[in-house]
C-alpha cells in the first residue's frame, strides 16, 4: 500500500561485534599460530556477527584467490544468479557482419558453427564473409601488474570480450585471442565454401542504425560462472565477473566501482585494495575482517544460498578436495582458497553443532599455512557452544 516502507534487509543489519566474546577460542586460535601470528590474520564470527576470534582482522594482506568471493558476490548481487553473458552476431547496414561479446568463458568453436550456420540461413552461402570483432586493445587484455611468467599460463591468459575456451589451449594461455577466433571462423565458413576476412573494432562501438542481430549465443548462467571461479578458482571467470559486475571492462573503473559496492554494504574497506578480479595480483589487499563481513552479508542476502552454494566442499570438491587428513572436518564447511607464492588463505562457512560460523584466515610468509588452517578451523568446531547466551 501506498505510503508504507519495506524494512531494510536482514543483511544491512547484521555486522561484526567490535570485541573478542568467545575467550577460550581466541587462546587456542593464538597458540596454533604460535610465533607466526605476526604474519597471520584470523577472524570467526557467528550468525548475528558475534566476534568469536580475531587477530590481525583488521591488518591488509594479499589475498591470493579469495579475491574471488568479491567478484562473484558483487556479480551475484547485482545481475543475479539466473544472468547469462551475449555473445551476439549482427549484420551492419552495408553488409559487414559485427560480433560483440561480453567475455563468456565457455563460448567455443561450437557456438561459432553454431553461429556459421545462422549466417547461412541468412543467406550468406558464397563468397567471402567480412567481419568486424568488438575487441579491447592489447593494453587492456592483462591487469598491468600480472608477472609476464603467469601470462603464458591457462591461469593467467587474457581477459578478452571474445574469448575462445576462456582464451587458453590446454595448460598455456592463447597469446592473440582475435587471431585466434578468426582462424575458427575461417576454418568454420571455409567448411562451407565461403572466405573469411576480419577485422578489428574497438569495444563498445555503436552500431549503426538499422543494424540487424542475426545471432545471439548465451553463456550457462551466472550461478555456474560463479561455481567455476569459487569451487575450480578459474581466474578467467572471475575476472569477467568483475569487469560485468561492475558494469565497466576498464579495470581500473570496474576496481573503483567493486570498492564504492563493498561501502554501500557497509563493509569494512579500510586498507582494502582491488588490483583484479581474481587475485593473481600481488596488489590485492584484503583484511578478514572484510571476508567475514562478506560472508555474513551473503548470509542474509536474496541470494545468499546460491553464492554458497558457488564454494567448494571440505575434502570433497574442487580446491578444497583433499583440504585436510581429518575427517571431522569432511564436509563440514564450505570455502573459498588462495594460494600464491608466500600466501594462503581460506575463507567460508562452517556448519557447527550450534549453527553457522564464518571465518576467514589469511598467511602472508607462514612456514607451514595448512596445517595451523585445519587446526585453526577444528577449534572453531570445538569451541562451538561459545559463546553460551542464557
Amino acid at each position: 500500500p501506498h505510503g508504507c516502507r519495506r524494512p531494510p534487509p536482514l543483511a544491512a543489519l547484521v555486522r561484526l561485534e567490535p570485541h573478542v566474546s568467545c575467550a577460550p577460542l581466541q587462546r587456542d586460535v593464538l597458540a596454533i599460530l604460535g610465533g607466526e601470528h605476526a604474519v597471520w590474520s584470523v577472524t570467526v564470527a557467528d550468525p548475528v556477527g558475534r566476534l568469536l576470534a580475531d587477530v590481525n582482522g583488521r591488518v591488509p594482506r594479499i589475498p591470493a584467490s579469495n579475491q574471488k568471493l568479491i567478484s562473484t558476490a558483487l556479480a551475484v548481487d547485482r545481475l543475479g544468479v539466473n544472468h547469462r553473458l551475449k555473445t551476439s552476431l549482427w549484420r551492419l547496414p552495408n553488409g559487414t557482419l559485427r560480433l560483440e561479446g561480453e567475455g563468456d568463458p565457455g563460448f567455443g568453436p561450437q557456438q561459432v558453427t553454431r553461429m556459421a550456420t545462422a549466417l547461412s540461413g541468412h543467406g550468406v552461402s558464397t563468397g567471402t564473409v567480412s567481419m568486424e570483432f568488438e575487441e579491447l586493445g592489447p593494453g587492456n587484455w592483462w591487469p598491468a601488474d600480472w608477472h609476464s611468467a603467469d601470462r603464458n599460463w591457462d591461469y593467467g591468459a587474457p581477459v578478452t570480450r571474445l574469448a575462445v575456451s576462456a582464451n587458453s589451449s590446454g595448460d598455456y594461455a592463447v597469446y592473440d585471442p582475435p587471431k585466434r577466433l578468426a582462424g575458427i571462423w575461417s576454418q568454420v565458413l571455409g567448411r562451407q565454401g565461403v572466405g573469411f576476412a576480419w577485422a578489428e573494432v574497438p569495444a563498445d562501438s555503436p552500431n549503426p542504425q538499422g543494424s540487424q542481430l542475426i545471432h545471439e549465443e548465451l553463456s550457462r548462467p551466472l550461478q555456474s560462472l560463479a561455481t567455476r571461479a569459487n569451487t575450480e578458482s578459474h581466474n578467467n571467470t572471475a575476472e569477467v565477473l568483475l569487469r560485468v559486475g561492475s558494469g565497466s571492462w576498464n579495470l581500473s573503473h570496474a576496481s573503483r566501482i567493486t570498492l564504492q559496492w563493498l561501502k554501500e554494504k557497509n563493509l569494512p574497506v579500510d586498507g582494502v585494495a582491488i588490483a583484479d578480479g581474481s587475485g593473481l595480483s600481488r596488489s590485492n589487499r584484503s583484511t578478514t575482517r572484510l571476508y567475514t563481513s562478506l560472508l555474513l552479508t551473503m548470509q542474509h542476502h536474496a541470494h545468499g544460498g546460491n553464492w554458497y552454494r558457488t564454494m567448494a566442499v571440505a575434502n570433497r570438491t574442487g580446491t578444497l578436495e583433499r583440504f585436510s587428513s581429518s575427517p571431522s572436518l569432511t564436509g563440514k564447511f564450505v570455502g573459498k582458497t588462495g594460494t600464491i607464492r608466500g600466501v594462503k588463505a581460506l575463507s567460508g562457512r562452517m556448519d557447527t553443532p550450534h549453527g553457522y560460523r564464518f571465518f576467514s584466515l589469511l598467511a602472508n610468509g607462514s612456514a607451514e599455512p595448512r596445517s595451523r588452517m585445519a587446526d585453526i578451523l577444528e577449534a572453531v568446531l570445538r569451541h562451538s557452544s561459545c559463546p553460551r547466551v542464557f
